[in-house]
């Protein structure tokens, strides 16, 4: 399904409040705090909000010392390309050298998908199509300790990620859909009698139960959350139903995934 709308955790919390009446066992930031438990327990994708970043002339990810910081609200890449070119990530042993200069590595040394017949005459299994920007060497890249470290010193960096949502508080944003919002409440639920029960003030069966709850409503919103509506089918449709098999869409960020194939061309 699409997400449409969000709402603030606060709303999610202060409910579970009026439900429960456990308003003096814990406080808005420890609920916060277990609201983005949930959301990560849950791991759909859409629940995030996509951003793009590195556009418009924003100088902030200009790339001038090998590497970038990333995002404050950061959750997960979706692609990341440097002066127009897609990055890979890197699988290069020396990538933490950077360019590997330090240790006389040629760049330009690496396999290439090309023949050569008899006559020295060098031809490559895939005709691209006329005017094709060819990059032998894909900036790479890797991801440790809150930065993006790329073996190339300079260049605009743009970045397509997943955003975790907050509001303007710094409250996690949830999804504004009711069985989304109950499996969070169960959460709640079950890390309250989780305490309660560690302390001995909570039977087996009624921890058991809240878990028990928990399970099942996160399962449903797991479903829920990930069941495509008529626009995502039609979108999966044309991905899957076509006559030619694409192997460099990634090159492109899939931006022509949906594009079907013609025999002879695409």
């Amino acid at each position: 399904m699409l997400i449409a709308n969000y709402t603030s955790s606060k709303e999610v919390i202060n409910n579970f409040f009026r439900n429960t009446a456990y308003n003096d066992l814990f406080n808005l930031a420890d609920g916060a705090y277990w609201i983005y438990e949930c959301m990560e327990l849950i791991g759909a994708p859409l629940q995030y909000i996509p951003k793009v970043i590195g556009i418009n002339g924003d100088s902030t990810y200009q790339l001038t010392d090998y590497r970038i910081e990333l995002p404050a609200d950061f959750h997960k890449l979706i692609a990341i390309a440097v002066d127009g070119v897609i990055a890979i990530p890197s699988q290069s042993s020396f990538h933490h050298l950077l360019d590997g200069s330090c240790c006389n590595l040629d760049a330009s040394a690496r396999p290439m998908e090309n023949f050569f017949d008899n006559f020295g005459n060098m031809f490559s299994p895939q005709a691209l199509p006329l005017n094709t920007r060819i990059t032998a060497n894909p900036p790479n890249f890797t991801i440790n300790n809150n930065y993006i470290t790329f073996n190339i010193k300079e260049g605009k960096v743009c970045m397509a990620y997943y955003a975790f949502p907050l509001d303007e508080e710094g409250f996690p944003l949830v999804p504004d859909d009711v069985k989304y919002k109950r499996a969070c409440a169960t959460y709640l639920q079950m890390k309250i009698d989780y305490i309660l029960w560690r302390q001995g003030m909570l039977s087996d069966k009624v921890y058991m139960k809240s878990e028990e709850d928990w399970k099942w409503d996160v399962a449903s919103a797991s479903s829920h959350i990930k069941m495509p509506d008529i626009n995502q089918a039609e979108s999966l449709r044309r991905q899957l139903t076509k006559m030619v098999v694409r192997t460099d869409d990634f090159a492109s960020a899939f931006s022509n995934i949906n594009v079907r194939g013609f025999r002879g061309r695409y």
